[in-house]
């Protein structure tokens, strides 16, 4: 039995100029390192979702380096915007990577937009909520896999829980009245997560770039390197996952980083 297969990038923090850093990492480079391990591995998806901070200077040019590093694939992509983004600009540049909404099958996948532009927490509108809801309620026997970059619950890191997505009780209130939503997928914390709640499973990934150290109370960088995540949802409503890294990369971040 074979499932629907899926690659989740999020936060690549592109820069439209080659030259910039991010906390001493050039993110351009891992990203497309990151890519080229890809490329070379045995897991073919059916679709990349890249859940946020796409960019980190909010330029045209980041949002086209990235479609066209995408669009060497044959697969297609959706992503959504994070806190760092510009959802004009990716409307721009690939109408078609805006898409709300996938039907693949006996799974559907519904990605929603939890920014506030100019701040940095999240905030699911009514607009989202509703869009959430309807597909819900229209195909209640579609498995259902949620894509948004600010995640829903703690994470015991005082300084990360105090910008996730602000509406969390209404979030988690609305799916738990439905039994369909098996899987919800974030970024935005820059590490690897997994857990359940309430019979969903939640999943964070590690960034293309940069990884923000667990269970700290202050901003921290960790040493873990990029990664990015594997999933296969089967038709009976189960799921494999598992995250990659690359494993000895060379470029390390500044440790000593107080923010960004």
């Amino acid at each position: 039995m074979t499932g629907i297969r899926i690659i989740q990038l999020t936060d690549t923090h592109l820069f439209g100029s080659p030259e910039r850093r991010l906390m001493g990492v050039d993110t351009n480079q891992s990203f497309l390192d990151v890519w080229e391990k890809i490329q070379s591995s045995s897991f073919n998806p059916d679709v990349f979702l890249v859940t946020g901070d796409l960019s980190q200077d909010e330029s045209l040019e980041s949002y086209q380096s990235l479609k066209t590093v995408l669009d060497t694939s044959d697969k297609p992509y959706l992503w959504t915007c994070g806190n760092h983004d510009d959802a004009q600009l990716m409307q721009r540049v690939s109408p078609e990577a805006m898409s709300p909404y996938l039907d693949s099958g006996p799974w559907q996948i519904i990605m929603l937009n939890s920014q506030i532009p100019g701040q940095v927490p999240g905030f699911l509108s009514d607009k989202e909520l509703q869009l959430l809801e309807k597909h819900l309620y229209e195909t209640p026997d579609k498995h259902t896999l949620v894509a948004f970059h600010h995640p829903a619950y703690t994470i015991e890191s005082q300084w990360l829980d105090t910008i996730s997505l602000k509406n969390a009780e209404q979030f988690m209130s609305l799916i738990q009245s439905y039994s369909n939503v098996r899987l919800v997928i974030n970024g935005h914390i820059h590490q690897e997560r997994d857990q359940i709640i309430q019979n969903t499973r939640f999943l964070s990934t590690p960034s293309t770039c940069v990884q923000f150290k667990p269970e700290c109370d202050n901003f921290m960088l960790d040493d873990r390197w990029p990664g990015y995540r594997e999933l296969e949802l089967m038709p009976d409503g189960t799921l494999h996952t598992r995250v990659v890294r690359l494993e000895g990369y060379s470029l390390k971040p500044d440790l000593n980083a107080n923010g960004y």
